[in-house]
């Protein structure tokens, strides 16, 4: 058997439980072909199980040692590793917990596992130096209306339907958490990284609009357009130049412009 079938039939062995390899396993005392291959196959658990504890902290506490590992069994089995760095396993965490019972009978553990894993996004995303105030004082203010903005490339919106932030932040402190409470309506959150630091923070309507609309390459002239939904028209220029200092000041803005972004692409 050459050596690329041997691979290929271990890793089905590690991810799918296939038993081709036991053929080319020697059998030898003290132990048989199958507990030889199972010691690597339950490291190879055990080490995606540890990933998820350190993707999922927050969650982890909440569910506890026991019911934890046997989330991590189910994850494991439904859905074997495909990514060459560890780091990456387990973004389909949310979404299986969202389908799979009694999990499912908890949203707020979805929501807390989709938190948890953006913040992990953010922290590793790529860097960019981002501007400060300076640079949208250099622009002159007949350009503004075509001013245009590049964001950090840490930078995510998501939007949560229960208390999920509350929850999350004192479990991380080692708090009492305060009970699953569902909104109203889901609430956008703002996540980026400054300083090696995570960021976060919830986002009314009218500025998640646009935010969404900046980074879709729209310019300034078009973010006044969009506020008019919510603003009177006397209110808009105002109202979209303290979004772009309140942006710039939260470091989230790496470029601005009177250039047509999208015609760069």
């Amino acid at each position: 058997m050459r050596l690329v079938e041997l691979q290929r039939n271990f890793q089905a062995h590690l991810l799918m439980g296939d038993d081709a390899i036991l053929k080319s396993v020697v059998d030898a005392p003290p132990l048989a072909p199958a507990a030889r291959v199972r010691v690597y196959r339950n490291a190879y658990r055990v080490r995606l199980l540890d990933a998820l504890k350190d993707t999922y902290p927050v969650l982890f506490k909440i569910l506890g040692d026991e019911v934890f590992e046997n989330l991590g069994d189910a994850f494991v089995d439904a859905h074997p590793s495909v990514h060459r760095s560890i780091r990456w396993y387990g973004g389909e965490l949310a979404d299986f917990l969202a389908q799979r019972p009694p999990y499912a009978e908890q949203p707020i553990l979805a929501e807390i596992a989709r938190f948890e894993w953006t913040l992990s996004e953010v922290f590793d995303a790529a860097d960019a130096v981002p501007v400060g105030r300076d640079a949208l004082q250099a622009v002159d203010p007949e350009s503004w209306d075509q001013l245009g903005f590049l964001f950090h490339p840490s930078l995510r919106l998501l939007d949560l339907s229960w208390n999920t932030v509350a929850v999350w932040q004192a479990m991380s402190r080692d708090e009492d958490p305060p009970q699953p409470e569902a909104a109203e309506a889901p609430i956008p959150w703002l996540l980026w990284r400054r300083d090696l630091t995570n960021r976060f923070r919830s986002l009314g309507a009218a500025e998640k609009a646009s935010l969404e609309a900046a980074l879709s390459g729209m310019r300034f002239g078009e973010l006044c357009a969009v506020l008019r939904q919510w603003l009177p028209e006397e209110e808009i220029p105002l109202r979209a130049a303290t979004l772009i200092g309140t942006w710039t000041d939260s470091g989230i803005i790496t470029e601005c412009n009177a250039r047509d972004q999208r015609s760069d692409s």
